[in-house]
């Protein structure tokens, strides 16, 4: 078999080297700390935000670096290998960020995605279901239209993040006009909203992130909180799935220990896309610092 080697663009190369040069100031303990007294991962979060790392991912005329989804998984990468995984990273930015960005409206973009960028608005995702799993076809959670406000009703469960959030990017389905048959749709719940309610859920190990779930009893939300339009819902809920896997080398990369740093193969030889769309001058300044 013939092993083909990948090698990084020079900017990505030396955005891990400023991830991890930020994150080493964190650092494991900090994280233990935070899990074991209940604490969050706020602050990191936040100078994650400023330094352009959250937003990688968003187009730059909403704030982000205009990279690709590469370039945030070598945020992950490099923040797991320092001992200081940040799952919502996987939520905000990597589903909601790219949901929001390929299937929102222009209002929709400007509204969320520069928060969701510099970490200030942390957007949490609902799509599993007891009964469903993540299969956005047989999930019981509905939306339903009244005037001009939509009616979501429904369980989600195993959702991350929720307490933490401004906002959850919920999957629900409403009923095909033409044929009356349901079909998968996305709206953004704020955390506040009447009818929205959360519930623990007690987990085996001990993280900063939580589990919760949810509850949507009557959740009255005006027009548009449908991301993009009704009959879009469906490949935008698929789009979601490839980041959502992401969570799965983020947990497991918690706790880590030295000789299971994901980074500890050679950056030449790490898989990568060759190509990327340029980020933000401004976004590669503060990186390079």
């Amino acid at each position: 078999m013939t092993e083909t080697m990948f090698t990084e663009p020079e900017e990505r190369v030396a955005l891990r080297e400023a991830v991890t040069k930020l994150a080493a100031r964190y650092g494991r303990e900090f994280v233990e700390k935070q899990a074991r007294e209940g604490g969050k991962m706020t602050e990191m979060w936040l100078e994650m935000g400023s330094a352009g790392f959250l937003g990688v991912n968003i187009p730059e005329e909403f704030g982000g670096g205009g990279g690709g989804m590469a370039d945030l998984a070598a945020v992950l990468e490099e923040t797991a290998a320092a001992g200081t995984p940040l799952l919502m990273m996987v939520v905000s930015p990597a589903i909601c960020g790219s949901i929001i960005s390929r299937c929102g409206t222009d209002e929709q973009k400007k509204r969320w995605l520069p928060g969701i960028a510099d970490g200030t608005h942390l957007m949490a995702f609902g799509i599993t279901e007891a009964d469903a799993g993540s299969n956005s076809h047989k999930i019981t959670t509905t939306a339903e239209r009244d005037g001009d406000t939509w009616v979501l009703k429904g369980q989600k469960t195993f959702i991350s993040g929720v307490d933490e959030a401004q906002s959850v990017l919920i999957v629900a389905r409403t009923a095909d006009a033409r044929t009356g048959k349901l079909k998968p749709a996305l709206f953004v719940v704020p955390t506040d909203a009447e009818g929205f309610t959360k519930q623990p859920i007690p987990m085996s190990w001990s993280a900063p992130e939580k589990q919760f779930t949810l509850f949507l009893d009557d959740v009255r939300l005006p027009a548009d909180a449908l991301v993009g339009d009704e009959d879009g819902g469906g490949s935008c809920s698929r789009a979601s799935t490839p980041s959502a896997s992401w969570a799965r080398p983020c947990r497991a990369a918690w706790p880590a220990t030295p000789s299971t740093r994901p980074s500890a193969t050679p950056r030449s030889a790490r898989s990568g896309r060759t190509s990327r769309s340029a980020p933000t001058r401004a976004s590669r300044t503060r990186w390079r610092r």
